[in-house]
């Protein structure tokens, strides 16, 4: 995965309001969640919601979808689990590198 690509999946979960999103749309997963009922859960107003929404689906977070007459949003987890993923394989190494050259010496 790019910097670029794991860089974007953090960003669209850095903003308080598009993590309570990302939340509300996990309770849900496969059925995903109407734009009105995110709008009644969230108490955003119209404009904040869709701007959220919009970034999150840039990102490839969401996919917006038609539900009958509604618009709905569901979670599209792929490139998420794969940062995620990536994410802790980072720590991992770097919870095993020794932190300046006196310990890397001791390791040696």
């Amino acid at each position: 995965m790019s910097n670029e690509v794991l860089t974007r999946n953090f960003k669209a979960l850095s903003h308080p309001r598009r993590a309570m999103i990302f939340r509300l749309l996990a309770k849900s997963p496969e059925a995903g969640d109407s734009l009105d009922r995110l709008l009644q859960a969230t108490r955003l107003r119209y404009s904040s919601l869709v701007h959220h929404l919009r970034e999150m689906e840039r990102c490839g977070l969401v996919r917006r979808h038609r539900r009958g007459p509604e618009v709905a949003y569901r979670l599209v987890p792929g490139d998420l689990s794969a940062a995620l993923g990536e994410a802790v394989d980072i720590t991992q190494v770097a919870r095993h590198r020794p932190r300046n050259a006196a310990q890397a010496a001791q390791a040696a």
